[in-house]
């Protein structure tokens, strides 16, 4: 059920803002955009209706108010002692099936950061393909600092592949905060912007103006290609896609749209 009174519709907004481009919002900022059960089951079914989506071309997911999200509600999470292992875990898999689900979507998530980015907060903007936060904006999971693993929700596979393994480390053995500026000097945060959701939005609106098949293709090439045993392996799968992809009818529209234009064809 949503907390405080809140309906369960309403505690994830789905907004489409063109054709091609939507924006996602956590919307609980009278508790920081915590995650608890309704937020959790509202976010699947907007993930569902996202992957149906065959115009969609980028996502932006961010979070009402001040925050991004806070992490576990702990008003939810009281009554731990009190429920078997059995059922922790299927909530647990139900939790973490969001970060799963947000790295596996076909086409790019930009997370618009606009606060702290906490616990599981920073598993849903680490399972984003990309990143945009505001000056204030931080990273923390303290899971460490109150006695279970930091690696929930997919961080300990996300934060290596982004940030490699020496830099994830240090921030889950320590739970400290990682402040916007330095997760950009990482790598971690592509851009740092006043109005991180405004300049997500501008990012995604720029993906959308590629055809939509090759922006798929990419997003699943480096999906698949991270986890390639080699230079040899990752070639063989993008030969395989680019000779799929020239048969889209795609290659032909953008070239005719170059000449139609003037330009010279993309290198």
């Amino acid at each position: 059920m949503a907390g405080d009174g809140e309906p369960a519709a309403g505690v994830v907004l789905l907004e489409r803002l063109d054709p091609e481009t939507a924006l996602v919002t956590l919307n609980r900022p009278h508790r920081l955009n915590a995650i608890d059960d309704a937020l959790i089951e509202r976010l699947h079914d907007v993930l569902d209706v996202l992957e149906a989506e065959d115009d969609l071309r980028a996502v932006v997911l961010t979070g009402a108010g001040r925050g991004f999200c806070s992490g576990a509600d702990l008003k939810s999470t009281r009554d731990l002692a009190g429920r078997t292992s059995a059922s922790l875990y299927r909530g647990q898999q139900r939790l973490a099936q969001l970060s799963v689900r947000l790295h596996e979507l076909p086409v790019p998530v930009i997370a618009a950061v606009n606060g702290p980015a906490a616990g599981g907060g920073f598993a849903l903007a680490a399972a984003c393909d990309l990143r945009v936060a505001a000056p204030s904006a931080h990273f923390s999971v303290a899971n460490v600092k109150i006695g279970i693993s930091g690696g929930e929700m997919g961080l300990s596979w996300l934060l290596p592949q982004s940030l490699g393994r020496a830099r994830a480390t240090e921030l889950l053995v320590t739970g400290r905060r990682l402040a916007a500026a330095e997760a950009h000097a990482w790598g971690f945060v592509n851009r740092v912007a006043d109005d991180a959701q405004a300049e997500a939005v501008r990012l995604a609106r720029e993906i959308a103006t590629n055809p939509e098949f090759g922006v798929r293709l990419t997003k699943e090439m480096l999906r698949s290609t991270a986890t390639a045993a080699s230079l040899r392996e990752a070639v063989l799968l993008e030969n395989r896609t680019q000779v799929l992809a020239v048969f889209t009818g795609d290659v032909d529209r953008a070239m005719g749209e170059f000449r139609s234009e003037g330009a010279p064809p993309p290198a």
